[in-house]
């Protein structure tokens, strides 16, 4: 049967979930809903999405496209996705996620399996494979954007090289740092082991360029917001680290420094936070925020309570 196509422009009432409008304008039950999102019959002002929870405001034109007498099942890949890691955005030329810690992106050169491009690529069905654009360590959260095609990888890798995309990540590192802000401005060479450091000739390392931003003092520790100007591998934890202010749960770079009683996870305290780029084919500005994680919120709270006891002691003597 020929598929139908409705349009609605969205109303102020109907502003909130996209679910809730494909509702009215296909009158499928809600079960239904999901299955038609990850079958790709939705659209927001024309970008193809997968969650039916994805957020709509006055204005925002949603098309569905789909056979009135097929009963929409939702897929197996919407229910892999929340393994390891979260579909954030994604059409046909790209897909952006939010990693979870303890997976890799790539495969190392022991050739490991079960890689975030392995989990992506099999959540795309098989019939395509994801293509990496830029990584992040295991032991750390956050957005990364994936392409579907060697062109749209190339034009990101492209807009990193410009140094065009927008990343920030949140950090708990160890110490409290009192200047609100500040840059770290390097050459990272790798040493036999694999680790990076800062070396003096250019000639010998990449040039790597870290900003950071007091985001709060805490009791032995300070939250900070980074960008990066540069991705070079262990950027962020080699310029902290080599400032004595290393990433907490850091098992390579300052250890000793990196180790707190109360961080109490098995990943580095280092998280994607915003991603922001320009896309490659629709030239559209894209801009995607993962919040903080919770082991950094109760972290934070367990700071915060030991200050106001410190304080409360100090009052006392």
């Amino acid at each position: 049967m020929a598929l139908e196509q409705r349009q609605q422009t969205v109303s102020a009432e109907q502003a909130g979930r996209v679910d809730l409008v494909v509702r009215e304008l296909t009158g499928k039950p809600r079960s239904h809903l999901r299955g038609m999102c990850t079958h790709g019959c939705v659209t927001i002002n024309g970008r193809q999405i997968t969650e039916p929870s994805a957020p709509v405001v006055a204005g925002d034109v949603v098309e569905v496209r789909f056979d009135p007498q097929r009963r929409y099942r939702e897929e197996w890949r919407s229910k892999f996705q929340s393994r390891a890691f979260r579909v954030v955005y994604e059409d046909d030329s790209l897909i952006v996620v939010d990693k979870q810690a303890g997976l890799l992106t790539v495969p190392t050169e022991a050739q490991e399996r079960n890689t975030l491009v392995d989990q992506v690529s099999r959540y795309l069905g098989g019939r395509e494979r994801a293509l990496v654009v830029h990584r992040l360590d295991r032991e750390t959260s956050g957005l990364l954007v994936l392409a579907k095609d060697s062109a749209t990888a190339g034009a990101l890798q492209d807009q990193l090289r410009l140094r065009a995309p927008q990343r920030e990540y949140f950090a708990l590192i160890a110490g409290r740092i009192k200047q609100e802000s500040g840059t770290f401005e390097s050459y990272l060479a790798t040493s036999k082991r694999l680790s990076q450091h800062s070396v003096d000739n250019p000639d010998h390392g990449d040039h790597a360029v870290t900003h950071f931003q007091i985001e709060q003092v805490l009791a032995d520790t300070t939250l900070v917001r980074v960008q990066l100007d540069t991705g070079r591998r262990n950027q962020i934890r080699v310029h902290f680290a080599e400032a004595d202010h290393p990433i907490l749960g850091d098992r390579r770079y300052r250890p000793n420094l990196a180790a707190h009683p109360d961080w109490t996870h098995h990943r580095l305290a280092l998280h994607a936070t915003i991603l922001g780029f320009q896309h490659p084919v629709s030239g559209e500005s894209l801009r995607f925020e993962s919040q903080m994680p919770r082991s950094f919120q109760i972290f934070m709270r367990q700071q915060r309570r030991a200050t106001r006891e410190a304080s409360e002691k100090s009052e006392q003597d």
